[in-house]
């Protein structure tokens, strides 16, 4: 579907130090053998080299240190720092060394929307599991916000108007801000308006329209946060949401693929390139036309072309039809967000719905794993049989051989790089390449919301939806996040992976011990689990939805599923984005 690109595998300092900076985000005991694509491996548990004489590492959320092998607390880190490579130091430090998804500093641009419908409510939510509260600035073009005017500390069961704001102490430990960004008073679709519960901080639309240049918004908290966004904010009554987990700064890179949802439809499909710092210089090689528009020069096909942004600048390209197959090339630090502002999903097993937008933050070619499990949601079949559930793949470098297990008819099994590949499968399987120097993305879709046989509890629950998935390689240990109390269905899907002969418990806050595990692929390698936190607008026992914390011994994947009435949004929980294999794909000819 695209032109092959040659890798360039990079022997250098970087493999040398992939266990130091990845030592602090991940399941901190030691494998031994294993590698950190097979499975039981981890990317955690390689601290430094006075961490490994000593044994230590860090807990998955970075607030102490750990023995490696026992998964003991060592020492708990003070609460302005977190543990970096065995030892403690300032929190934000700490992030920065994880290079995971939970950081300091964020710079995140409005997603782009269906074309006829003004700028809807844009929000991004906060979760704090440090052991302070955290204080937030957010800036945009230069200009502070008061974030107790449009920042609210998410209340299960009151309506958002009587949230409390976010105390000038900072965001209580525990708990998550949601942060009403932006929206244009008269946006709305059809006689549903699409404007934000509470006042936000710019009363009008802050996306770019079309091709062009625009201004992101920057986040920046004196500790670690984890962050997500969504929008339009509204759950079901917005009719068109996504949600995207968002990664800091710190997890940026500067060599990506320019992947976007599959179109599905007549789209838009859009990318954006967000810049950290001044004078960024991003080599863009397209495998199709990107147009030119808005002080952004059009880009040819199979040509290299130069563009230079400014600190929190970020260039939208739009429509950018697939475009999955772009390589993207910079001197500093930079982010990709791909989308696509109308998407209608179809399979084997959904052949309608109402549409809904998609939009994800890509992880850089460095943090691409050679394995992923391609767990399955929750059925929304009334009698309970399997969707047949669509997956986009797109391969990093030539040559990349695929086995998956069990085999799906109709997946590719050899790929070159920059390839996009749509298949189904009706059961969760796992899917690896021959090594890590043969990474790849895999994202899974949620098609309408038409199933066969009708919904669970009558309608039409759920509706399309993009969302990446966490390579095993990139799991953590224990997840602190938030699920949209506007949705009256809520499941959490869990993959944990074997490690030393035996898979480890997982405990949910609300739910104990998980329970219910199933084998996803023949080798028994993987588990997967589901849990329903909400289900028809009734909680689950003493869970519901709002702030959760999930953790084990163990490295496991959750992905959080919010679905309602023609509607649904997904994100990863969280996860590693750290350099795992050391191929750099070159954005010239």
């Amino acid at each position: 579907m695209s032109r092959p690109h040659r890798p360039v595998v990079v022997v250098s300092v970087l493999a040398a130090v992939v266990g130091l900076v990845v030592a602090c985000g991940s399941d901190p005991r030691d494998y031994g053998d294993v590698a950190p694509n097979e499975p039981g491996g981890s990317t955690g548990g390689f601290g430094g080299d006075a961490a490994a004489e000593r044994d230590l590492a860090c807990s998955g959320d970075l607030t102490s240190i750990v023995d490696k092998r026992s998964g003991l607390v060592v020492q708990t880190c003070p609460p302005d720092q977190g543990c970096a490579a065995g030892g403690c130091v300032p929190a934000c430090e700490a992030a920065r060394a994880s290079r995971g998804s939970i950081g300091c500093d964020y710079v995140v641009a409005t997603p782009s929307f269906y074309p006829t419908i003004t700028p809807p409510c844009f929000a991004v939510f906060l979760a704090n599991n440090w052991q302070k509260a955290i204080k937030v600035q957010v800036s945009r073009s230069g200009q502070t916000y008061d974030v107790s005017s449009f920042g609210r500390i998410a209340t299960t069961g009151k309506p958002e108007a009587e949230w409390p704001a976010v105390p000038a102490g900072g965001i209580p430990t525990g708990q998550v801000a949601v942060l009403f960004l932006s929206a244009d008073p008269g946006s709305a679709n059809g006689a549903t308006a699409l404007t934000c519960p509470v006042p936000s901080a710019i009363p009008s639309g802050t996306a770019v329209s079309g091709t062009g240049r625009g201004q992101a918004w920057t986040i920046a908290t004196d500790a670690p946060v984890t962050a997500y966004d969504i929008l339009p904010y509204g759950g079901a009554r917005s009719f068109l949401p996504s949600a995207e987990l968002l990664l800091p700064t710190s997890a940026w890179g500067t060599n990506y693929y320019g992947i976007v949802p599959p179109r599905g439809s007549a789209g838009p499909q859009w990318g954006q390139v967000v810049a950290q710092a001044d004078d960024t210089t991003v080599q863009v090689l397209p495998n199709v036309a990107l147009p030119g528009g808005g002080n952004v020069a059009a880009a040819p096909q199979g040509a290299t072309t130069t563009f230079t942004l400014k600190a929190g600048e970020y260039i939208q390209w739009q429509d950018t039809a697939e475009m999955s197959g772009t390589v993207l090339a910079s001197d500093k630090p930079i982010a990709f967000v791909g989308g696509n502002g109308y998407v209608c999903y179809r399979s084997q097993t959904s052949r309608s719905g109402g549409c809904d937008s998609a939009h994800q933050q890509v992880a850089p070619v460095s943090a691409l794993g050679s394995a992923y499990v391609g767990a399955a949601y929750a059925t929304r079949r009334a009698a309970g049989q399997p969707e047949s559930i669509p997956y986009r793949l797109v391969a990093a470098v030539d040559g990349t051989n695929l086995t998956y297990d069990p085999p799906i008819q109709g997946a590719p099994l050899q790929v070159n790089g920059g390839q996009a590949f749509d298949f189904e499968s009706a059961a969760p399987f796992v899917v690896k390449s021959q090594d890590d120097q043969h990474p790849f993305h895999l994202g899974q879709v949620m098609p309408g919301c038409g199933v066969s046989g009708g919904s669970k509890g009558g309608g039409c629950l759920g509706d399309d939806e993009y969302v990446n998935l966490v390579p095993p390689a990139q799991y953590l240990s224990r997840y602190v996040f938030f699920t949209d109390p506007t949705y009256k269905t809520t499941n959490l899907v869990f993959v944990r992976a074997k490690a030393g002969g035996a898979f480890q418990d997982v405990t949910l806050d609300c739910a104990g011990v998980v329970t219910g595990w199933k084998a996803v692929d023949a080798a028994g390698d993987y588990e997967q689990a589901d849990v329903d936190l909400v289900r028809n607008g009734n909680p689950n026992g003493a869970c519901d939805n709002g702030p959760h914390v999930a953790e084990s011994k163990g490295s496991f994947g959750l992905m959080v599923w919010g679905t309602d009435e023609y509607a649904s949004y997904a994100y990863p929980a969280g996860g590693n984005v750290a350099p795992i294999n050391t191929v750099v794909v070159p954005a010239t000819r």
